[in-house]
């Protein structure tokens, strides 16, 4: 249902990881819920009829797309079999590599041949050849790797997002300030211009994905995770978890092999797709 690679080291500043989704039946709205990341994503279907359900309604999800973060969430079904692969950038990877501000494609997409020309076609027929699921990963990366610029510059924002994600969201903003000796006005045009998130909304948001991916793993008991990352009791976690899924927890907590689960499952563990360092 979900494989993945982590970029190489030359990759690494830009790009999470690399990714399948394959759903071998037809799946509903219900079934399919993405709560923000925080992170640009490439997205290129092979099989399906994906459509999209966000804050502007339904609309059909092309073959390739650069898309923004959606918040507080979207949804995808498709009435047929889906398999696609996707491209989980770093925050301010689609500046750095395509010259598009995350803010700006925020609940939003763009079509990949929008961004690259005929090279969006060029990738997925070259996916549609490649039989397996390893070397249509290696194929992503390599395209990816002749994306990296020669030289890449590291900012003040690169440097407060490694902080947050080092804390893992359990920090606040006035921490952020201090730590790269900026001002918060700095912090929030910044985060405005690149991310489309104000710093703390950054921060709540990268705490709340951290507390789903150790709840999914399913470690620790529920109220001991929700106290390791400050949530004073369940009502107050729910309260957001509530915005982006439903009211009910069992959705991480249960044993079926739901979307939702195993992607939060794995999201977030490894140290190279925390790290946001070139």
């Amino acid at each position: 249902m979900h494989e993945f690679i982590l970029p190489p080291q030359k990759l690494s500043p830009f790009v999470k990881r690399i990714y399948e989704i394959d759903i071998p039946h037809p799946s509903t709205f219900e079934d399919n819920r993405i709560i923000p990341f925080g992170t640009g994503t490439i997205t290129i279907v092979l099989k399906g009829n994906p459509r999209v359900e966000d804050a502007n309604g339904v609309h059909h999800f092309p073959d390739y797309a650069l898309s923004g973060q959606y918040f507080p969430t979207f949804s995808f079904d498709s009435d047929i079999p889906l398999l696609y692969y996707g491209i989980a950038l770093k925050p301010t990877a689609t500046h750095k590599l395509f010259d598009i501000y995350l803010a700006d494609i925020q609940n939003d997409f763009l079509p990949l041949d929008e961004v690259i020309e005929d090279e969006a076609d060029q990738i997925r027929q070259e996916i549609l050849k490649t039989e397996s699921t390893e070397n249509r990963l290696r194929l992503l990366t390599d395209f990816m790797l002749n994306k990296v610029p020669d030289s890449i510059k590291y900012t003040h924002l690169d440097v407060v997002i490694d902080y947050i994600y080092e804390k893992k969201g359990k920090l606040k903003v006035l921490d952020l300030c201090e730590y790269e000796d900026v001002s918060r006005r700095y912090l929030e045009k910044k985060f405005n211009k690149f991310i489309g998130f104000t710093p703390g909304q950054f921060i709540r948001q990268v705490r709340f994905n951290f507390t789903c991916a150790e709840i999914a793993e399913g470690n620790s008991t529920v109220n001991d995770i929700l106290s390791k990352f400050g949530y004073y009791d369940r009502s107050h976690f729910m309260k957001k978890f509530k915005r982006y899924h439903s009211d009910d927890l069992s959705v991480l907590t249960n044993e079926d092999g739901n979307l939702f689960k195993t992607v939060f499952s794995r999201i977030m563990r490894s140290e190279s797709e925390n790290n946001f360092h070139p």
